[in-house]
């Protein structure tokens, strides 16, 4: 399928959660030597375009949803099958949830064994078949709402190459399934106002709808990369981060202070005129 064609699709054969991974576990382990008992570096950052949308991703939730708490970069623990198992994500984001006090590692059993509402993984080399495969399962059979994997540069990997960004959520029409939405194009028409075509939204599960944005810097000279964003879900405006609102802010108070100003010289120049209107009847 030409990829200037693809905007955002949903599957309409929904894929069964509960399934085998040993061929995909084979792969990992074929491609990475990866076993349950490897310990996962924290942060899994391998690349300056990784590092910077975790980043943003953080700032941007963090800003616009002070009652609900985003983790960054963190080890994940939860009870599965009798056993805990160890999830890593790179953002964890929980609606309408508060844990007063920062954190080394999210257990769930000390909070009530209360899941994200959504986690995203943003794809590297060395994670991206965990994170495409069974990364996916367990998301699922823990009760997690909505599992966001983005590809921000990578090009070595055909299937899903940048630009790519595919959610999983559970849907209220069938929640034996993850429903799957993708989008691999960017979101943006060509004057730069959003395409509500290419913009994913997976309802009220989440306060916000997702898109991909170009970045305007190169990744190793040549590379286009590529940013996750968050969209308003009524205007579609793009979700701010914290100095970006900080701009807008200072922005608005100086087209106020400019406006002021202009009224202050209109009304000068209204005096002007009438004491020069009295000076001559004098």
């Amino acid at each position: 399928m030409a990829r200037e064609v693809v905007d955002v699709k949903e599957r309409d054969v929904r894929m069964p959660i509960r399934r085998s991974t040993r061929i995909e576990q084979a792969e990992l382990e074929a491609e990475e030597e990866w076993d349950e008992t490897t310990t996962p570096r924290l942060g899994r950052r391998e690349s300056e375009p990784h590092s910077h949308q975790v980043s943003y991703l953080f700032d941007v939730l963090s800003t616009n949803f002070p009652n609900d708490r985003t983790l960054w970069d963190l080890h994940h623990y939860f009870w599965l099958d009798g056993e805990e198992i160890d999830l890593q994500f790179d953002i964890s984001y929980f609606r309408n949830f508060q844990i007063p006090y920062t954190l080394s590692s999210y257990r769930a059993s000390e909070h009530g064994n209360r899941v994200p509402t959504m986690v995203v993984n943003v794809l590297s080399r060395s994670t991206f078949y965990k994170d495409i495969g069974i990364t996916v399962d367990r998301c699922y059979r823990l009760g997690i709402p909505v599992y966001v994997v983005f590809n921000p540069y990578l090009v070595h990997i055909r299937d899903y190459r940048a630009p790519f960004l595919r959610v999983y959520y559970r849907a209220e029409s069938d929640r034996n399934f993850y429903s799957i939405k993708e989008l691999r194009t960017v979101s943006f028409r060509e004057d730069g106002t959003v395409d509500p075509a290419r913009v994913i939204d997976v309802g009220s599960i989440i306060p916000f709808k997702l898109g991909i944005q170009q970045f305007p810097q190169k990744h190793q000279q040549d590379l286009p990369q590529y940013r996750l964003v968050l969209f308003n879900p009524t205007t579609l405006e793009v979700l701010k981060t914290t100095a970006e609102q900080e701009r807008q802010r200072a922005e608005q108070e100086r087209q106020r202070a400019e406006e002021a100003l202009k009224k202050l010289k209109e009304l000068e120049e209204k005096l002007k005129k009438i004491e020069a209107e009295r000076g001559d009847i004098d």
